[in-house]
Parts: structure tokens; sequence; C-alpha cells
């Protein structure tokens, strides 16, 4: 059985609407409400005539036939609320890097066909400066997060949802529309790929347990849900795909997700006093870059990190030593290095903690995952010692 996107989140947000979806700042955000929120951004897409154009079915794999939402923000609900609203109107999202110059801009707003452009209000002058540049663009909506003007023709987030409709978009969802996800250019230009929402889901935002099992109902999704008591803290910025894969998850599977304060840059003593304050389980860093002043804040201040079970990291090593300082003074947590790719999800994993050990470089494959023979002739038994390609079945 297969799922759109659009069709979990309705699902969960029926079952417990009253529990908390999303926290950050002086915002709780319960799933009632992100439910209708995301229903309001959704209906002002469909209102304006956006949505899908081509079905899947009638395309070759590479192309789409959704119009497509760029989303130009820091972290936040809107970010969250803005790839929901998009999906429940067909649309598909994709992310765009802040640090973008004009120039990068321009570049990935054009590959994307880009029809509709989120942003915050702070960076409203460099969208001002690249806007002539993108003839695809025909809707520009402004999130504030400063005292910045409203762009001329641009709509206010706020005033915008306000105004629209919080019923049930009327479109049928359909597995295979598309979630985009924009590369960050390390090898080349940035490239989108494409995922049907069926696959994204069981590959990396919760279609699949821990233990290999894929949900195959909505029944599964909802129990799930009842009984979800998780709260998870993703520090890296949405605009990676880490950082919203995480939040997702979480919104998939009816937990919590806490957002930093501190939008522009980690804050290890932000994320720690949030940790105690919300009680989190969960926090995803980055390797060492976020690991290190991590530790450096724990050794020298006081915070109570009690109810943190997990700390998963991805995207750059942390090293064994910052991961036994880390579990040193956190006893009962688990490091979980996470390996994966944009094309392919998470593919393998590896625990450290208190009692394995802290040890970095060697993973674990999650289902589905081999190392193919140079020459994509066999499968290698683990412990090889050729080289190989690491490949995913579907």
């Amino acid at each position: 059985v297969y799922f759109n996107l659009a069709t979990i989140s309705e699902a969960v947000a029926d079952v417990v609407p009253d529990r908390e979806a999303i926290i950050f700042r002086d915002r709780r955000i319960t799933y009632g409400t992100l439910r209708d929120r995301s229903r309001r951004l959704a209906n002002l897409l469909l209102d304006r005539g956006l949505g899908m154009r081509t079905p899947r079915k009638q395309l070759p794999d590479w192309e789409s036939g959704q119009d497509h939402l760029g989303i130009y923000l820091y972290n936040g609900n809107e970010y969250l609320e803005g790839m929901l609203g998009a999906f429940k109107a067909r649309l598909a999202p994709f992310n765009i890097n802040y640090r973008y110059v004009d120039e990068e801009l321009v570049y990935l707003l054009n590959n994307a066909k880009t029809r509709v452009l989120l942003y915050h209000s702070s960076l409203a002058d460099r969208v001002a400066a690249i806007r002539d540049r993108i003839p695809s663009l025909e809707l520009l909506v402004q999130v504030a997060d400063d005292e910045s003007d409203l762009l001329p023709d641009a709509l206010d987030y706020e005033t915008a949802l306000s105004e629209s409709d919080q019923r049930r978009p009327e479109v049928e969802w359909d597995p295979d529309d598309l979630y985009i996800l924009y590369t960050g250019g390390t090898t080349g230009m940035p490239k989108g790929v494409l995922w049907r929402h069926s696959d994204v889901l069981i590959a990396t935002l919760g279609g699949r347990r821990a233990n290999g099992h894929v949900l195959e109902s909505l029944d599964e999704y909802v129990n799930r849900a009842r009984g979800m008591g998780r709260k998870s803290l993703p520090a890296p910025p949405f605009m990676h795909g880490a950082g919203h894969w995480n939040a997702l998850q979480m919104l998939n599977a009816g937990g919590t997700v806490v957002i930093q304060s501190n939008v522009f840059r980690f804050d290890p003593k932000n994320v720690l006093e949030i940790i105690a304050r919300e009680e989190v389980t969960t926090l995803l860093i980055v390797g060492d870059a976020f690991g290190r002043p991590l530790a450096d804040e724990l050794a020298n201040n006081s915070h109570n990190v009690s109810s943190l079970r997990n700390i998963i990291t991805g995207g750059a090593i942390m090293t064994a030593n910052v991961k036994r300082e880390l579990i040193e003074l956190i006893p009962q947590v688990n490091i979980i290095d996470s390996a994966g790719s944009s094309e392919t999800g998470g593919q393998a994993s590896h625990v450290s903690n208190a009692k394995a050990g802290a040890e970095t470089g060697r993973f674990t494959l999650t289902p589905n995952n081999a190392v193919l023979a140079e020459d994509l002739s066999q499968v290698l038994a683990p412990g090889h010692k050729e080289l190989g390609w690491w490949a995913r079945s579907g």
C-alpha cells in the first residue's frame, strides 16, 4: 500500500489534534492547528490555479508535471507548514540555500521553474534583486521575521492564511506526487532529486520502522501516533535534507518537533536549555561541528539533559573522542551515526553508547542496502576487501 505525504499528515492530525506538533520560541502549534494552517496555504495556492499540471504516469521518471514552490526560509514553523501546504495543493516544494549569492539563486530558481516563492522578510532584498530574472515566478509570499516592508505584489503570509479557507482541499492526493530535494552543488551545480511521495516516505520519512518493517496501512500510522511520546530537536537548517527529514519523520509519527530559537547558527547553550525545558528525547546534529561546542557547553555549565536518549549525527564525521566526551557527560545517550544521500535517504547507521563504547567509521547497512562489486556483477559479502558501489533497492 502506498501513501501521499498529505494523506499521512491528515490522518495523524485527526487522531492527535490537541498534541503539540511544533514548538518554536513562544509558539506551541498543535496538530489540529498545523492541519488547518497547511490547508489554508493549500487552498490559497489552488485558488490561484496552481498545483498538478500533468499526471506522473504520463511523464518520464525524470520530469515533473507539478508546479514548484521554493522555500527560502530559516528554520521555523512556516518552513514545515510550507511543505505540507504545498503537498496538500499537489505542488512540489523544494529547498533553497539561504547562503546562496544572487547568481546561484537565479540558477536554482530557473532550474526549478519556480512558480511560487515563500521567503522570510529578512531575505526580501535578495528576492527583490533577482525576481525579474525568474520568468516563471508568479507568486511571492513573504513571512515576516523583521521589520522589512512587504515587497510589491507579494502576499503577507499570515494575512493570506487568515483570508483563506481551512477546509480540506478539493483535490485527490496521489502517492506518485513529487517531493523534490535540491543537492547543495558540492559536486557541480545544484540538482533536483525527484522522489515519489510513496518512495521517500519509506526511504527516510518514517514509513519504515527501525526493525525494517514497512507500515502498510493508515491504521498502522494512526496507532503509532496515538502512542508517540517523543520530541526531537533537529538543529541543522531545514534547507538541508537531514534537517527537514528529521522533522517530517516526527510529524508523520505524531511526535513533536522542537526548533532552536536562534535560527542563524548552532547555539549549544540555547539548544541545551530547550532540551531541559521541553524534555527533548532526540537531538539531530552535524558531526564535530556541532558535537564539539555541545560537549564544551555541557562540560562548563550545568544543564539537565536527563530526557535525552538519542543524538543523531550525519553530514560530517563525529570523531570517537567527541563521542566519548558526550557519553561521559550524558551517560544514558545513544550516539547514532547516520549515512545516506539525497538520492537514497538513510542507508546505514552505527550506535555508540556507554555499553558499546565509541567508534567512528564503521556502519551497519539498513534494510535494502548492499555493496555491489565494482563491475556490478555481484553483491559483496560483509568484510570484503574490494572497492564497490553502495546500492539501495526500492
